[in-house]
């Protein structure tokens, strides 16, 4: 459906941030363009350029945005630290995931420690409580942080990819343990081996 005109005064800034991030996280960083930006406000690109400024200025904020929606706080669940971290964890590798575009560009734009600063600082104080501190629990910190964003640009580049991850059974000798082959012939769980490798990374980081 095309977009109705609208005038310079009915489009805010607000507006055309919040349909810049449609935009951008609907296809890429790469569709973002001030003229079809205007066409799904029904405005003129003029009107863009007197809200946001150039494009450049719009991207970020955009960055802004995103990393104030990640500043929030994640909820923390469980009783003990270890189930703690744990959520702490996982809830910010679903933030990433949903964010996919705006999280490779803010690294681009140089603000990738702001981005994960909260992260750091949930996870510094149930560290604590296991008597992990200072130079203790920076290892942990980073290692857990490595963690989600690697897990979700592994899932992201798989999805985008023209296979799944699984192996090909043709690339095995004869001599192969084939039960083996034919279990990793099947496509990656992502989430699966998300939660394995955090496992294991939880039983060497904590005491």
């Amino acid at each position: 459906m095309t977009a109705q005109p609208a005038e310079r005064g009915q489009v805010s800034r607000e507006l055309v941030v919040d349909t810049a991030l449609r935009l951008v996280e609907e296809n890429d960083i790469s569709a973002l363009t001030m003229r079809r930006l205007a066409a799904e406000l029904g405005t003129a690109v003029t009107a863009i350029y007197w809200h946001v400024g150039n494009r450049d200025a719009l991207l970020d904020l955009l960055v802004d945005r995103l990393l104030d929606d990640l500043g929030v706080p994640v909820k923390v669940t469980g009783r003990s630290p270890r189930t703690r971290v744990a959520s702490i964890v996982r809830a910010w590798r679903q933030r990433l995931w949903e964010h996919p575009h705006l999280i490779g560009f803010a690294h681009e734009r140089g603000r990738t420690a702001t981005m994960f600063q909260p992260m750091q600082a949930q996870l510094a104080e149930e560290l604590a409580a296991l008597g992990l501190t200072g130079p203790k629990a920076a290892p942990a910190i980073r290692a857990l942080q490595h963690h989600v964003s690697s897990s979700v640009l592994m899932q992201r580049t798989a999805e985008r990819g023209p296979t799944s991850g699984a192996t090909d059974p043709e690339a095995w000798d004869a001599e192969s343990d084939r039960q083996l082959v034919d279990a990793l012939s099947t496509p990656v769980d992502h989430e699966s081996m998300f939660d394995i490798t955090l496992d294991a990374l939880l039983d060497h980081l904590l005491p």
